[in-house]
C-alpha cells in the first residue's frame, strides 16, 4: 500500500540515522532503533546472525562491527509501503569496511518491517542479509530446444520488447540515493 510522502520521510530518517550509528561503530544508537518487545527478531548476514529482542540484535550486530572498522553504509534503491502505524521496507545496502590497510565491499539487502511506537518508528522484525552464488546439482544434459519464436514469428514488431509490462521502472522518489 503506498504510504503518505510524511511517513517516507520518518523513514528515510530512520535509515539516516541506521547508517550514522554504523559508520560511527555506535551500537547502543543500533540498538535504540530496536523495539523493546521480547520477540523480536533480527538476522544478519552471518550464519550466527540471528537474534530475539534488543539483546539478540546487539550481540550478533555487536559481532559484525567487531570483525571489521565500518568505513561507509550505503543505502541506495529503497522501496516503502505500508498501513497505518506499520511499514514493510526493502533497500539495497553497500557496506564497506577496512581492516588496516585491506579495504572490502559488499552488497547487502535490508529488508524488515517498523511500527510507529509512542510516535517513533522501531524496527519489529529485519533481515540483513548477503547474496550467495547458488551451486545447483548436476543433472541430465537437456533435451535440445525446441525452435524459439523470433520477433518475426511471435508477431512483435522490431520496437516493442517482447513480453513487456507497464510499471516495470520503479519512480524516481523510491530511489533512496
Amino acid at each position: 500500500m503506498k504510504i503518505d510522502p510524511e511517513v517516507r520521510k520518518e523513514i528515510n530518517q530512520v535509515l539516516d540515522a541506521m547508517k550514522e550509528a554504523v559508520e560511527a561503530k555506535n551500537i547502543e544508537a543500533l540498538v535504540a532503533q530496536v523495539d523493546s518487545e521480547p520477540n523480536i527478531l533480527t538476522v544478519g548476514p552471518c550464519p550466527d546472525n540471528v537474534g530475539l529482542g534488543q539483546n539478540g540484535f546487539r550481540r550478533w550486530m555487536q559481532a559484525l562491527l567487531d570483525k571489521a572498522t565500518p568505513v561507509k553504509f550505503k543505502l541506495g534503491f529503497t522501496t516503502i509501503k505500508g498501513n497505518g502505524p506499520v511499514v514493510w521496507l526493502d533497500t539495497h545496502v553497500t557496506y564497506t569496511c577496512k581492516n588496516g590497510d585491506n579495504q572490502k565491499e559488499f552488497d547487502f539487502y535490508l529488508s524488515g518491517v517498523m511500527e510507529n511506537i509512542k510516535d517513533e518508528w522501531r524496527w519489529s522484525q529485519m533481515h540483513l542479509s548477503a547474496p550467495a552464488e547458488l551451486e545447483f546439482p548436476e543433472g541430465p544434459t537437456p533435451p535440445p530446444e525446441a525452435e524459439q519464436a523470433t520477433p518475426e514469428t511471435s508477431g512483435a514488431s522490431q520496437n516493442e520488447t517482447p513480453n513487456s509490462e507497464p510499471g516495470e521502472d520503479a519512480p524516481p522518489e523510491w530511489n533512496y540515493m
